[in-house]
């Protein structure tokens, strides 16, 4: 059973935890913006109706052909629903949070926005988005958990839902099938354990010029957290207390998580030491066949296809909990000040619908966020999809904090001195643990 992802936290719980942080610069011009958002809105001349057509503003952060798609779908929606205009405006990614939140001081917002999983706290805690299954029916099992999960709040024991996601990632193994037939492994059985991943690793692990050193190995990775998410996954770490007062990664199993990844380098000396700083990264040494295995998503299946290589995609290995995977991507909100939200939530159903995130699936070659789209999918022609779909089956949501950022930072100097050798795995985990609690996590 997997633990990482905690019962959803209670509003009142976030909002404890922020009497502290509230302290801090962002996050009080954060509830300042909302405040006079609020303002603004109550004396908001209506212009979302003309002509009897009533308009609904959406932005987005697409690229060019996720764009062409939503407008595809936008003019569906129009046509199965007379009298309709979704107003689809792209906003570019970089810089969309500070944007969405001048919009509110200047009373420009839209009434539906697509935001990064990890800025939604915010939104929520500061009371800018609706809560969604007011206006209808919302059924949590249709979706990929981790994905729905990152929206769901609990009050007084009553889910709150504050936005459907509309794209949803995730890791797989990749694995270059060349190499494999050179090391005499089968490419149709790829390791499906940490211990098989192992002992496949030191196969791949190879000097080939003879000169002493090591040139091809078998795996690359990433220190990042949300790299280190599938290890702590796979051994079913919980990472908050179900209170949201503690930070757990310093236990037995976030110890044994970390330390399958440091082992990869130290011992089993089968990692390329990729992660350290000025090192060809993973991504780059599996197009140029220096690294046999890497974590990677679904981004990178056209750049790899276009590279000429010859790869595979196959399920995370298993640890004592299992298969998982870490998990990113994005969810369309309702705006407070949204005037027709009713307009705004049918459309949010339609876009996460079974057919309309089949036709996105296999358009786009993305992981549907439906999991009844599946039916409708022919997976034969988008063979790297499936595996990435069966992945986030078991995908868990990353823990609901203010700020995922400020999360990253505190955690990823101290996997990097596990991984350098400069602390102890219990060493780095017992100050991650302090740190958050200290700097992430507030006492009530």
């Amino acid at each position: 059973m997997f633990h990482l992802s905690n019962s959803p936290p209670t509003v009142g719980e976030v909002k404890e935890r922020m009497k502290d942080k509230i302290k801090k610069k962002s996050v009080l011009l954060f509830l300042i913006v909302a405040l006079l958002f609020t303002l603004n809105s109550c004396g908001r001349k209506d212009s979302s109706s003309r002509g009897g057509i009533k308009e609904v503003v959406l932005w987005e952060t697409y690229n060019n052909e996720e764009h062409d798609e939503i407008e595809k779908i936008a003019l569906e929606f129009e046509k199965e629903n007379p009298g309709i205009d979704i107003k689809v405006q792209r906003v570019p990614w970089n810089g969309h949070e500070s944007k969405l939140m001048t919009s509110m001081i200047t009373n420009t917002a839209p009434d539906i926005a697509r935001v990064d999983v990890a800025f939604l706290p915010r939104l929520v805690i500061s009371n800018s988005v609706l809560e969604l299954s007011q206006f209808g029916e919302i059924n949590t099992d249709d979706y990929v958990q981790a994905a729905i999960n990152s929206n769901i709040f609990v009050e007084n024991g009553k889910k709150k839902i504050y936005g459907l996601p509309d794209q949803t990632t995730g890791a797989a193994l990749f694995y270059n099938r060349k190499m494999f037939r050179e090391a005499g492994l089968d490419t149709k059985k790829p390791p499906r354990s940490w211990d098989e991943f192992i002992e496949t690793a030191k196969r791949l692990t190879k000097d080939k010029d003879g000169d002493g050193k090591i040139d091809q190995y078998g795996f690359a990775m990433d220190n990042d957290l949300w790299w280190t998410f599938p290890f702590f996954n796979t051994f079913g770490v919980k990472f908050l207390s179900d209170d949201g007062k503690k930070c757990l990664l310093n236990s037995q199993a976030g110890c044994a998580a970390l330390q399958l990844k440091v082992d990869l380098y130290k011992k089993h000396k089968v990692e390329a030491g990729a992660w350290q700083s000025g090192a060809i990264p993973p991504d780059t040494g599996f197009i140029n066949e220096m690294y046999a295995m890497v974590l990677m998503g679904p981004w990178n299946i056209k750049r790899f296809k276009d590279a000429g290589l010859d790869f595979g995609i196959a399920l995370i290995p298993r640890g004592p909990a299992g298969s998982s995977t870490n998990v990113g991507g994005t969810d369309m909100v309702v705006l407070r000040k949204a005037k027709n939200p009713e307009i705004c939530f049918k459309f949010l159903k339609y876009l996460t619908s079974p057919r309309v995130q089949a036709k996105w699936a296999t358009d786009l070659a993305q992981i549907p966020v439906n999991i009844k789209a599946e039916n409708y999918i022919d997976f034969s022609k988008q063979p790297e999809i499936k595996i990435f779909f069966e992945q986030m089956k078991t995908a868990i949501a990353r823990p609901k904090v203010i700020s995922y950022s400020e999360l990253s930072n505190v955690v990823n100097p101290y996997l990097y001195a596990a991984l350098a050798g400069k602390k102890s795995v219990k060493e780095a985990l017992d100050t991650i643990s302090q740190k958050i609690e200290e700097d992430i996590l507030v006492e009530k």
